[in-house]
């Protein structure tokens, strides 16, 4: 009996500590997951952005302007992080940034420029190709205003040029490339950031544009008129010349050199078979304008080419079409010359 009773306690002894034991130490870690490997299979990594190489003092050759990586997706950030208020938009509008926050600045001076298409061109190739850039439309009412422009804007690396002042820009230019300087225009300006100070350097890609978009087309023609005496006519001259096409400049203003608008005969106009139109006259908004040639004496024969990009067909062209030339208008050459002067940015060692 006894016996009986010392092993009937010894049991109770056992299963009282046992359940002690389970009490005072909740789940076997043997059995459940670990909580730091569980997130550990669930982490993604996220790729990171290299930063942008900007002014690379090397002479390697490579671009100034290097792509960078895709940019990480933050919008899933906690709505308490205070934004910049430049990122802050209505829904559908795309966000507006100060020129100064961005790391390069590029643009365009002349007066007036809501016909230019070279803002919308360059801003989409800068995020297809997440470069951090903007480029911007500077409307100067005199040419005097360049030295503000690149005075408050420390991170301007270049700019183009258009009507009026792609000659009145040469005097504000610390030194010309050699074509600008035989060409007498400039139409591309890179700006140089150097420890003494700032550096203007003037180019031309116009003649670029030109050769590249209409080559082809003047291939079998001798003779060309080529109408005004501006900027963008100089480089035509000069492309022309390249090319082994005589040319003649064309003017309200006739001289020994410039021939008159009241001089194109029937025997002029049939002897110069190509008509460069390098005058402003028919750009948009005035699109229902032309400038003042025969156009009675033109004919299959006939190639036009128009130097404006907008709109796409000018009335000069559509004149000349309908009496059989062919007719060519500017924007591809807007394109070609807009390749030239981003290569020429993108240079380093100039």
């Amino acid at each position: 009996m006894l016996f009986s009773l010392f092993v009937l306690g010894g049991l109770l002894l056992f299963l009282v500590r046992t359940v002690n034991n389970k009490l005072n130490n909740p789940g076997d870690p043997s059995l459940e997951p670990d909580d730091d490997e569980t997130m550990l299979k669930e982490d993604v990594s996220i790729p990171v952005s290299e930063p942008l190489d900007t002014h690379s003092d090397s002479e390697s050759g490579q671009p100034v302007f290097h792509t960078q990586a895709a940019p990480v997706n933050t919008e899933e950030k906690t709505s308490t992080e205070q934004k910049p208020s430049w990122q802050t938009k209505a829904k559908g509008e795309a966000p507006v940034r100060p020129n100064s926050s961005y790391g390069h600045l590029f643009g365009l001076i002349g007066k007036p420029l809501a016909h230019s298409a070279s803002k919308v061109r360059f801003n989409r190739m800068f995020r297809e190709q997440h470069i951090d850039a903007h480029y911007d439309n500077f409307e100067l009412d005199g040419i005097e205003q360049v030295n503000e422009l690149v005075a408050k804007n420390p991170n301007l690396c270049g700019f183009n040029v258009t009507i009026p002042y792609k000659q009145d820009i040469i005097p504000y230019l610390n030194r010309l490339d050699e074509t600008a300087k035989t060409i007498g225009a400039v139409n591309t300006v890179k700006v140089l950031h150097r420890d003494g100070g700032v550096e203007l350097v003037g180019y031309n890609t116009d003649w670029i544009g030109f050769t590249k978009s209409f080559g082809n087309l003047l291939e079998g023609h001798s003779k060309a008129l080529i109408l005004g005496t501006g900027g963008v006519s100089k480089a035509v001259k000069y492309a022309l010349d390249k090319m082994g096409i005589e040319n003649r400049y064309v003017s309200r203003n006739s001289s020994f050199e410039i021939m008159g608008y009241y001089e194109l005969s029937p025997s002029i106009m049939e002897e110069y078979d190509v008509i460069v139109n390098c005058t402003p006259i028919g750009m948009w908004p005035e699109t229902s304008h032309c400038p003042d040639i025969p156009y009675g004496f033109l004919s299959d024969k006939h190639l036009l080419l128009d130097v404006i990009a907008n709109p796409d067909e000018t009335l000069f062209m559509k004149k000349g079409r309908e009496h059989g030339a062919t007719a060519k208008g500017g924007r591809d050459m807007l394109e070609q010359q807009a390749v030239a002067a981003w290569e020429i940015w993108n240079r380093i060692g100039e």
